[in-house]
């Protein structure tokens, strides 16, 4: 019957609010063999909230989780990643997620429904009349999101706009819940008991009426759809559309069905179960008790996750390794199979063991430390203990001791084997290295070749009958029961042999405490090494051996790690168990391992069996970039992109400036399943030589990247622990800047020319100028030359020849002065003669010398102060060759001709002084005489020492006279020399 009422309603929920989260395609392989883990996330570990109210997995791998209060978690097998309403949530209560058909992330909220596409969060709030309406379910039709709201009515979304918020399905039914079907079709669960079935060929309905009253839940089974009914089981048969009536044996209700592995998850009160059947067989295991589980959720890599109210997220899943007998043996310290198939146990503290036929049986005898367990080709088992050398007597059920009393070198045995011969070697704590021969013990000591009496190892070698024993000391070799060769071995250097194996029957593996695996070639002594920079977890080995197979298998104190090596002993497989995988003590021991058949392994807290587990339908996600950062995020670099590529929105061949080329690329590979053996290598083109070595780390950084085109090449490991054969490619572009452009340099170039063009073109500008201003100079200093010479001469000559004319004139008249005249035309002849001799030298360039010049008035001096009887004398102290600008000279030579005229006539002076000198910065003449001087008022009144002194300023000189009546005269000529340099 159809449900009409709120009441009604209301039931119906209640019973179906569990099947809308388990519904989905299950993809786990089978599980029969092995024993199931849970490992439980909580804050502890990151997630950020208990209440988990979704989960979805996208195509990257990441396990997004909706969280009742602490937003939105994304999950990649080792980390989480949180999102709130800082970086964009509506709000921090995400109740349902659905992912698109282009990888967005749809998150409903009490307000409303944000799209998350990877980079940006994009709000869809109900406004206005709709204001009130909460959004429940999302699903997706085609290309277009459909929601269903509070009021069972439809909302659309495309393209990021609403196209309406509240529109009722066809004659107002109400949904009730929406459900995922296993061909990817929308089926609505209505209250007028019908189906709406949305497919992308159309839609349809089918109404339960007639079969059944109300569904209890839904769930995928195979490839159909079946609802749990009052009426038992029906499935939903879309070719006829019609139900057919099922049987299921199955008792409790079916939450889930993974048709894989033919694994029912169902519920029993606040239990959730796993049902499994085989044939008559039905087993029930109870997976969680008293815990809300909100969601199951198979993922793509054999997990199985358990969302739940207030106990946060489960990860149920296969273990790699299951532990037997961990509270009998404790820590195990060797492992060995007789020839019945027993197992024989050498513990730390609890002695030896025998399992068969699925009894256990301790053995008395060795105390402490059961190092190593051998069987001899006859069948016979011998243990090394620190009790001393055991052998097992089959007829009596118990071991036989061999100790110092018996000739053994020591009781303290580290190591144990076998030869070809029968003989038992055996490796001491301190006094070196021995074997039994089955009646007589030979003992090498120190004195026979070892350098370290602490054996750690020894390991026989059939193909080369030689004995190989390992030490702090290195590697020594044994043979005819003589040492013939020890290998030293610098990249062991202190640190010490654990393992010693063959590999392939050609070389050997050493494993050391520190240094990581050496592979060595016993002939060549060629040598490798493997270490953590190769991707090992660690480089303490305890033991390192191989199968059947080839595969290496390494135990070290961070669990195992199984090795696939190529021809030249390149890892090409590289996968690590921990804690993760089921060894829950983690750390291995020194010859506890067994590789025959089924491989068997000791730990420090017990026997544990490895599960070769069928991956089939196990995905391995790929290998991505989440972002690109400039500077460490302090720039954006999808600025610098045109388009924007894959979940993460990276930008595609981007562009970056020159300064911008400080470039960190974060990238991941997602393993849920084993998230500590991914491993990276990258590479970067036109930068690196080589590729890095292996890292977990997923982020490279790379500073001050010169301009040029590049390619970022990245590979991981996948979920067999194999590399990518082909590298993600990433290519961008570091732009040269401006200066290093083709268009500046060439604008430079011809900047450059033009300037050279232009400097040039100044320079003869310059020159032509200065030489037309030198000649424009010249001439005005030609025509200033003619007219200062007229003048002269005008005033030199024209006085005295108007003079002569006079007294010519006079004499003509004949007035009886003739002889007076004569004496006046003969004197002024000889001023002429004197004053035309003056003017000549005075223009000749080659008297342009201060020296020359002081000569001249020196002469002066001489010829006309000798009339008088007048003490002169002339000193020179400047004794280098001083150049004078054009016209110095002259006037130089009037100004100390007046000086010494007015000397001659008016000083009364007995005694005269010239002298040039150099004072401070300039020269000096000066002229003095010791005459009876003058009153300074007069000088103003004196013409011609005015003319001295206009001429003094024509030659940039300074003229100091110095008088004082009764006290002489003193007439200087300061000259600096600048001004000689200047005018030169």
């Amino acid at each position: 019957m159809v449900a009409r009422n709120t009441t009604t309603l209301g039931k119906l929920m209640l019973r179906l609010v569990f099947v809308v989260f388990f519904s989905g395609a299950v993809t786990i392989p089978p599980l029969w063999a092995q024993q199931f883990s849970l490992r439980q996330y909580t804050a502890v570990d990151g997630l950020p909230q208990s209440q988990v109210n979704m989960m979805v997995e996208d195509k990257e791998g990441y396990l997004w989780i909706a969280t009742n209060g602490g937003g939105l978690a994304r999950f990649d097998g080792n980390e989480f990643k949180v999102y709130t309403t800082r970086d964009g949530l509506s709000s921090n209560i995400v109740q349902y997620l659905k992912l698109d058909s282009r990888q967005n992330l749809w998150i409903i909220n009490p307000v409303g429904i944000t799209r998350y596409n990877g980079l940006d969060f994009k709000r869809f709030i109900p406004q206005g009349l709709h204001a009130k309406l909460s959004i429940r379910r999302v699903f997706e039709v085609n290309d277009t999101v459909f929601f269903v709201n509070s009021q069972r009515a439809l909302g659309k979304i495309f393209n990021d706009s609403v196209y309406y918020w509240n529109k009722p399905v066809k004659d107002k039914r109400l949904i009730l819940y929406t459900h995922l079907m296993p061909n990817k079709e929308i089926c609505l669960y209505l209250n007028d008991s019908s189906f709406m079935i949305k497919s992308p060929l159309g839609t349809y309905s089918l109404n339960h009426a007639k079969d059944f009253s109300f569904a209890l839940s839904i769930f995928n089974y195979g490839k159909e759809v079946w609802i749990n009914t009052e009426k038992g089981y029906f499935s939903i048969d879309t070719q006829r559309r019609k139900f057919v009536k099922r049987v299921m044996d199955i008792e409790n209700q079916v939450i889930q069905y993974d048709s894989l592995n033919d694994v029912y998850w169902t519920r029993y009160g606040d239990d959730l179960l796993m049902e499994r059947k085989r044939g008559k067989a039905h087993q029930v295991d109870t997976i969680l008790r008293g815990v809300n589980i909100n969601q199951i959720l198979p993922d793509s890599e054999g997990n199985t996750w358990l969302g739940t109210t207030g106990s946060g997220l489960y990860k149920f899943y296969v273990k790699d390794f299951d532990r037997y007998g961990h509270q009998l043996y404790g820590s195990v310290l060797s492992l060995v199979k007789g020839k019945e198939g027993e197992f024989w146990i050498g513990t730390l503290n609890k002695g030896i063991w025998k399992y068969a036929d699925g009894a256990t049986k301790h053995y008395s005898g060795a105390v402490s430390e059961v190092n190593q367990i051998r069987m001899g080709r006859d069948g016979s088992i011998w243990v090394g203990s620190y009790s001393g050398l055991g052998r097992y007597n089959a007829a009596r059920d118990r071991f036989d001791w061999f100790t110092r009393e018996d000739g053994i070198a020591s009781a303290y045995i580290n190591s144990l084997d076998i030869d070809q011969q029968g003989n038992v070697w055996y490796g001491t704590r301190a006094n070196g290295v021995g074997y039994f021969n089955g009646t007589t013990f030979k003992n090498l000591l120190l004195n026979e070749g070892f350098e370290d009496r602490n054996v750690t190892a020894l390991k026989c070698f059939p193909k080369f009958n030689s004995v190989y024993v390992g030490s702090e000391a290195g590697l020594t070799v044994i043979k005819n029961d003589s040492v013939i060769r020890k290998i030293p071995l610098p990249e062991f250097s202190s640190t010490i042999i654990n393992s010693i194996n063959p590999y392939k029957d050609s070389l050997l593996m050493l494993g050391s405490g520190g240094s990581g695996i050496m592979f060595i070639d016993p002939v060549s002594f060629k040598r490798k090494i493997i270490s953590t920079a190769d991707g090992l977890p660690s480089d303490f080995i305890y033991f390192v051996a191989a199968d059947s197979d080839n595969i290496v298998w390494v135990g070290t104190e961070q669990g195992i790690t199984r090795l696939k090596l190529n021809a030249r002993l390149g890892i090409e497989q590289n996968l690590h168990y921990g804690y993760e995988n089921g060894l829950e003590g983690v750390e291995t021991n020194r010859n506890a391992f067994l590789l025959d058949g089924e491989k068997y392994f000791g730990l420090i807290d017990g026997v544990y069996r490895y599960n070769e587990l069928p991956r089939e339908g196990w995905s391995s996600f790929p290998l991505h970039l989440r972002d690109i950062e400039i500077l460490y995020g302090q720039y954006s670099s999808r600025a610098y992109s045109d388009s924007l590529a894959g979940f993460f929105r990276v930008p595609y061949r981007p562009k970056f400036p020159a300064d911008r080329n400080h470039i960190t690329f974060q990238f991941n590979q997602v393993d849920k399943r084993y998230p500590s053996s991914v491993r990276f290598k990258y590479f970067l083109e036109n930068f690196d030589k080589t590729w890095s070595q292996p890292s977990s780390v997923g982020s490279a950084t790379y500073s001050n990247l010169p301009p040029g085109e590049y390619v970022f090449n990245v590979v991981a490991t996948n979920n067999q622990g194999s590399w990518d054969r082909q590298p993600l490619r990433y290519a961008f572009t570091v732009k040269a800047p401006f200066y290093q452009t083709e268009i500046f340099q060439v604008a430079m170039v011809l900047m450059l020319a033009g300037l050279i063009v232009l400097v040039f073109y100044l320079r003869v500008r310059k020159k032509i100028n200065k030489i037309m201003e030198v000649e424009r100079i010249r001439q005005q200093e030609q025509e200033s030359l003619r007219k200062e010479i007229a003048r002269d001469f005008h005033d030199e000559m024209g006085n005295q020849l108007t003079r002569i004319i006079n007294y010519v004139s006079l004499m003509k008249l004949n007035n009886g002065n003739a002889v007076a005249l004569y004496d006046k035309v003969e004197e002024s002849a000889k001023y002429l003669y004197t004053g035309a001799r003056d003017f000549i030298w005075s223009i000749d360039p080659g008297n342009d010398e201060l020296s020359k010049l002081f000569l001249h008035i020196r002469d002066f001096g001489e010829k006309l102060f000798e009339e008088k009887g007048m003490m002169y004398r002339a000193l020179n102290s400047v004794a280098k060759n001083v150049r004078v600008p054009y016209g110095f000279s002259r006037e130089a030579n009037l100004i100390f001709k007046e000086a010494m005229t007015n000397a001659f006539n008016h000083s009364g002076a007995k005694n005269v002084t010239f002298t040039l000198k150099i004072v401070d910065d300039a020269f000096e003449m000066k002229l003095a005489d010791d005459g009876k001087g003058f009153d300074k008022g007069a000088l103003a009144k004196m013409n011609g020492l005015k003319n001295m002194k206009a001429r003094a300023e024509r030659i940039g000189g300074i003229l100091y006279i110095q008088s004082r009546a009764g006290a002489g005269t003193e007439i200087s000529l300061i000259l600096p020399i600048h001004i000689f340099k200047g005018k030169i």
